[in-house]
């Protein structure tokens, strides 16, 4: 069964490989740990505050914006590791998660109350 939630030890670990500075089947640095780590607080809240996605919980988050969120939090780190932070890469993966997180239409007609 596919993993419903990613834990916050998960997004990091990807961030790394999208950034290139976790090797395969090699683990992350403490330090090379701790400097994501640092980011991802402040990168939820300003999700949040942005009205991008809510988080929430980041030992529980949602399969469908894993990828997404590990591409901002990488994107973020980039400066940290000699790269160039990407301002498109940051508005297409907002998008994307401003889309997963909109509320589904039902396609139901609304039934109208008359006071």
């Amino acid at each position: 069964m596919p993993d419903i939630t990613k834990t916050r030890t998960d997004l990091i670990e990807r961030a790394a490989t999208e950034l290139g500075v976790l090797p395969s089947g090699q683990s992350l640095s403490d330090e090379d740990e701790a400097t994501i780590d640092n980011l991802l607080d402040p990168l939820i809240r300003q999700l949040a505050l942005d009205d991008v996605v809510d988080i929430g919980d980041s030992d529980a988050i949602q399969s469908e914006y894993f990828l997404a969120l590990a591409r901002l939090l990488a994107n973020e780190a980039a400066p940290s590791f000699g790269q160039q932070r990407s301002e498109q890469m940051r508005a297409e993966n907002e998008a994307l998660l401003r889309r997963m997180a909109a509320t589904k239409s039902t396609r139901e007609p609304l039934k109208a109350v008359y006071y």
